[in-house]
């Protein structure tokens, strides 16, 4: 599948816009602050349905109107020609109107699979410097790509979660950190949903994890000549015990520290003992957890590590060195969801030439050329002009418009 034509009306700084695209490579050229980016943001929705940039919604709609559109025509090309018509109206407090070939959706989940995205921009450095929550999002929202059950999962694990952190913040105060009978018993209930859910949602991000591990390694390896990279899921209960440096670790098999209880024992098969001993922790944890009035372990808690050289890139790396890993992430995801979902995502790159070197621009346009359809932005076109790349149309962003440029 790829993106034939788009309409957008009153989106971000946009009135309206009409363009046709083909199956190559489009050029995005503006200054900043002209657009570039609401155009990507505009195609992702398509794909996810929802903004990578905002969770307000009406921030989209264009100010001073009421109401925003995506209109979009995507599909295949061949012997057999398939194509699906996508209108997506947002109006304000982030109600939504979906229509796939005139037919009313009502939940995103019907429409997110027939444009698959993957975005690169400047942001995702965030994945690595910031807090767990946006490694947790990487995975989360790869896998509500390539898994139509998992959003389902995670949602009804984060009810039960709320459920419990409910009950744990009306316990009575004066009882200290101490928790009595009835509300134990209580716990014990949510608790059994909390695990089963929960391991689920574990095991899947633990697995595809494991599963880009190899690829990942490889990215960055190439990226930097002589260098040993990893990464590795970190359990809720084991992140106050993992070392900023692995360089002392006498196994070396970073997969042996996974699996570890904090007793340094191996927890063993991941499918016969997750259940266990997510619930043990839960149970041991019940104490701190009346203390500090929120439920402390679990995957909304849990985290993944890069290593370079042995070292966590998070503390230790560059900001080069984290630039390049946000991109070997968005490469996997390329791949993974290729492999998955039998079709080739749409790539959009967003500015991210700019953050590199010119050995590693040329690295990343070798990974990717001629591979999908790809929409590039870029502020001009003095460094593209070195990267031997073909584009089969070019746009210019300005005055709030986009306007066709001759190749």
């Amino acid at each position: 599948m790829y993106l034939k034509k788009l309409e957008l009306i009153n989106y971000r700084n946009y009135s309206k816009v009409n363009l046709d695209f083909g199956k190559d490579t489009i050029l995005i050229i503006g200054n900043n602050g002209n657009g570039k980016t609401n155009l990507l943001e505009s195609i992702h929705y398509l794909s996810t349905g929802k903004s990578h940039r905002t969770y307000t919604q009406d921030e989209i709609i264009k100010w001073g109107s009421k109401q925003s559109w995506i209109r979009a025509i995507v599909g295949s090309d061949g012997v057999s020609p398939v194509n699906h018509l996508i209108e997506i109206e947002m109006r304000k407090d982030n109600e939504t109107r979906i229509k796939v070939d005139k037919t009313t959706r009502r939940k995103k989940t019907d429409f997110v699979s027939i444009l698959p995205t993957v975005i690169f921009s400047p942001d995702d450095l965030k994945i690595i410097k910031d807090g767990p929550s946006e490694r947790r999002n990487f995975l989360d929202s790869l896998l509500e790509k390539i898994d139509s059950s998992y959003y389902r999962q995670r949602l009804q694990y984060q009810k039960i979660l709320a459920q419990r952190n409910s009950l744990i913040k009306s316990a009575d105060k004066s009882a200290g950190s101490k928790i009595d009978r009835e509300i134990n018993l209580t716990l014990e209930a949510w608790d059994s949903n909390l695990v089963k859910y929960g391991s689920s949602v574990i095991k899947k991000r633990y697995e595809l994890l494991d599963e880009i591990r190899p690829e990942f390694k490889d990215y960055m390896e190439n990226f930097f000549k002589g260098v040993s990279a990893d990464i590795f899921y970190v359990f809720s209960w084991n992140r106050k015990n993992m070392p900023d440096s692995f360089e002392n670790e006498s196994s070396g098999n970073y997969q042996d520290v996974e699996i570890q209880d904090e007793d340094n024992s191996v927890v063993g098969s991941m499918e016969r003992n997750l259940e266990e001993v997510f619930y043990r922790k839960l149970r041991e944890n019940i104490d701190k957890d009346m203390q500090y009035k929120i439920t402390t372990i679990g995957p909304h808690r849990d985290d993944f590590v890069i290593l370079l050289n042995g070292k966590n890139l998070r503390f230790f790396g560059s900001q080069g060195q984290q630039r390049v890993a946000s991109i070997c992430l968005r490469l996997c995801e390329l791949d993974i969801l290729k492999e998955k979902i039998k079709e080739d995502p749409v790539l959009l790159l967003d500015d991210v030439f700019s953050e590199l070197d010119i050995e590693r621009k040329k690295m990343l346009v070798k990974a990717v050329k001629n591979k999908f359809q790809t929409f590039i932005t870029a502020t001009n076109m003095s460094y593209l002009d070195k990267l031997d790349m073909e584009f089969g149309s070019k746009l210019l962003v300005m005055d709030n418009g986009i306007t066709p440029l001759d190749l």
